[in-house]
């Protein structure tokens, strides 16, 4: 496990790059890849109690060229099919 300026980040157990775990707004953790990306939706925050959590960012506010929010690792993962629940 590391720590970034900001967030810890832990390597996936599949491909080994770097994740971020966060609650979603459902209460759900859910790994983020740790860099931003310019196709991202989710913005992470830290909750009142320190913990980690990320939301869905609206697609009208996307236009405004963020480039502080990730992509959910289940979509950059080569190996996310074995870790989805059924």
């Amino acid at each position: 496990m590391t720590d970034s300026p900001q967030w810890t980040t832990t390597a996936c157990r599949s491909c080994g790059k770097p994740v971020v775990f966060a609650i979603t707004d459902k209460g759900k953790e859910m790994p983020l890849d740790a860099e931003p990306s310019d196709d991202g939706t989710l913005k992470l925050y830290r909750f009142g109690s320190g913990e980690v959590r990320c939301s869905v960012v609206k697609p009208d506010h996307l236009r405004y060229g963020r480039k502080d929010l990730r992509k959910s690792h289940f979509a950059s993962c080569p190996e996310a099919k074995k870790w989805r629940k059924r």
